[in-house]
């Protein structure tokens, strides 16, 4: 058996933007739940979450990091994700399987761009959130004026239950709102001295109001000021936590981890375990209920992909139902089969510890399973449910890959080929106008740190260049052409002759081809030879050599020869009487237009726009959003509007491209 049942888990994601102090966060509650000796620090590179030689080089995460640990009765499944704008598809992985996620916040910053995604993502999961306002012990730190920027930004409540005791511009402690109690940097706890008195009865107020909203009764006792024990307030704000109708706010300072346990410990009471119903969605959207249960029927779902140096493949993976244990097959509906498995390990930041079982609501990972690919469903037979693919965001850089020399260019298409199941907001795919490889990442960061890996697990580098854009030529206007093609050279010869109309299609239409032959002009059997030439004559226009489209061509009169004629001899001809067409007929180049939609604060509104106009941007349209503007555009590829790269605008407040 576990030792544990699916009540007492606690699934929790720590995000936010960099530089906040999720990693700083969760070193001190590993080492209060005795996982790390010591809290380690970013600065010195000796954090349990940051252990791959990319994030000890730049200083920052890069990848999820999952821990397994037990702290006070409750079984914690955290999830410390990267704060860099280009990884936030990892925090989108972190928050399919979670049903928390803490906010962290820079007091210094207030929200930043990753704050926003982060946010956005777990309210569009159905993630409830909690928000920690971090390192309140700096200089000019403004807690009051933090909260007011977020009460502005978010659409519930927010309820502070620990707020900064600040003394002359220093942090003497925090005050616990419910118990009424300060708590010095020794973590030791006191009555509240009168001078804070008037400010936490306010914030209590606020707490019991948003707490007793959920439950009628309480509210009627509230209304009625009878006393309500603490107790009873906690219970009441867990089911309006979870009902959102409101967002709990802690603050801290983790680096002196003032406020870290106490904000967890928060926690514990007040996110819902994987027990209780659940709603999840098939591949054919339809709606799946499951009630977590670890006697019930294997449900499963491979979220990441990740390959240990030491141990290979890890698949890791949330259990939604039953229990999964190493003795037993499992079945993946998109291979339609069992497959066996090896180990499975619950992790801790790059160790692993294996387990005989998991259980529903657990986090776990199977070791060197070659078929299971991220999203997989993991079930049995009879259960017959295949979950829908992880939503995770699309990428937005397109960069030509190539390999240093001819000998490594296999090498380097199966590398990047084999990254890009590990990471999934990495796409691959071949180009057949420009006959280039060509790679989707999420900004020059990702790539970067991708080279990178590549060249570490695969051996292989490789250079990242702009992609040649997929111009297209067509015609403005209707031409009427033909082509006598004839060739005598001894013996038997070649003859064919076309009379062709080519005219403009409208936008998008493609290519149309008719025959309007009458009285056996062109006998049917050439017929196919007359459209080939045409089309191979469309594969390269007379501007400039690319592809011809929104094009008709109707072939209507001819001539052939009973001996010499034959299907290539018309196949030449029509060719020929194409390309003389395309230069009658007024022919233009085609140039790809881009959809741009740009999330942007209102102070970089010139900057952006006057960006585009140098980009030959074509300004559609501006609606305000959420107290940012959204501007509408068209852009072309030859002129990439890769404005995170602009150094004038700082990442921190650039929102979304």
């Amino acid at each position: 058996m576990a030792g544990y049942n699916t009540s007492e888990i606690r699934n929790l994601a720590l995000v936010g933007h960099r530089g906040a102090g999720k990693t700083t966060i969760s070193e001190m509650i590993l080492a209060e739940a005795g996982e790390v000796e010591e809290p380690g620090s970013v600065d010195q590179e000796n954090t349990a979450s940051d252990f791959t030689p990319e994030e000890m080089d730049r200083g920052y995460s890069i990848f999820n990091s999952y821990f397994t640990f037990n702290w006070k009765n409750s079984r914690f499944n955290l999830i410390d994700t990267p704060g860099y704008i280009d990884f936030q598809g990892e925090a989108g992985s972190a928050l399919s399987v979670v049903a928390g996620a803490m906010v962290v916040v820079n007091s210094d910053s207030g929200i930043e761009v990753n704050t926003d995604f982060a946010w956005k993502q777990a309210e569009n999961k159905g993630v409830t959130r909690f928000i920690f306002i971090n390192k309140l012990d700096k200089e000019e730190t403004d807690f009051d004026e933090v909260f007011q920027e977020l009460s502005e930004y978010c659409d519930q409540p927010l309820i502070p239950l620990t707020v900064p005791a600040v003394e002359e511009d220093q942090i003497e402690g925090l005050i616990d709102v419910l118990s009424e109690k300060l708590i010095t940097d020794e973590g030791d706890k006191q009555d509240i001295p009168e001078k804070y008195a008037a400010m936490i009865d306010e914030y209590r107020t606020d707490l019991i109001e948003a707490a007793v909203e959920s439950d009628d009764e309480l509210m009627l006792r509230y209304l009625e000021d009878e006393e309500i024990s603490d107790e009873e307030i906690t219970d009441a704000l867990f089911d309006s936590v979870k009902e959102e109708l409101a967002v709990p706010v802690f603050a801290g300072a983790a680096e002196e981890n003032l406020g870290v346990l106490e904000a967890f410990d928060y926690i514990r009471k007040l996110l819902r375990s994987p027990a209780g119903e659940l709603e999840l969605e098939d591949v054919s959207g339809e709606k799946v209920a499951v009630d977590p249960d670890p006697e019930g029927e294997l449900l499963a779902q491979v979220t990441k992909t990740m390959v240990d140096p030491y141990i290979g493949k890890l698949s890791i993976f949330r259990i939604f139902d039953g229990t999964i244990n190493e003795v037993e097959e499992l079945y993946v509906p998109r291979l339609g089969r069992e497959i066996s498995t090896n180990k499975f390990y619950q992790l801790s930041g790059d160790e692993q510890e294996q387990v005989e079982e998991l259980i529903a609501g657990d986090i776990g990972a199977v070791a060197k399973v070659t078929e299971l690919e991220t999203s997989d469903t993991i079930t049995n037979p009879e259960r017959g449910v295949e979950l829908k693919e992880i939503d995770l965001p699309e990428p937005m850089l397109v960069q030509k890959v190539v390999a240093l020399d001819d000998e490594s260019e296999d090498k380097m298409s199966d590398a990047i080929q084999r990254y890009s199941q590990e990471d999934l907001t990495f796409k691959v795919n071949y180009n057949n106008e420009t006959k280039e490889l060509l790679v989707n990442a999420m900004g020059t960061v990702h790539l970067n740190v991708i080279q990178d890996i590549c060249q570490r697990k695969f051996d292989v580098s490789f250079d990242t260049r702009k992609p040649s854009v997929a111009y297209k030529e067509t015609i403005q206007t209707k031409a009427d052409v033909e082509h006598r093609f004839k060739k005598q050279s001894g013996g038997r010869g070649q003859f064919g002759h076309v009379m062709l109309l080519i005219e403009p299609l409208p936008r998008g239409e493609g290519y149309e081809f008719k025959e309007e032959i009458f009285g056996g002009a062109i006998p049917n059997q050439y017929i196919p030879g007359v459209e080939k030439g045409v089309q191979e004559a469309m594969e390269e226009g007379v501007l400039a050599g690319y592809p011809v489209v929104d094009c008709r061509s109707t072939v209507y009169d001819g001539d052939y020869h009973e001996v010499d004629s034959s299907e290539m001899a018309f196949k030449i001809a029509a060719s020929k009487a194409f390309k003389k067409g395309m230069e009658q007929a007024k022919p233009v180049l085609l140039e790809p237009i881009m959809n741009v939609r740009i999330i942007v604060p209102e102070e970089y509104m010139g900057d952006i726009m006057g960006d585009l106009n140098s980009r030959r941007g074509q300004i559609q349209g501006m609606d305000p959003e959420n107290g940012k503007q959204v501007i509408k555009a068209k852009s072309t590829p030859a002129r990439d509007v890769h404005l995170c790269d602009r150094p004038e605008i700082p990442d921190r407040r650039l929102r979304q491209f």
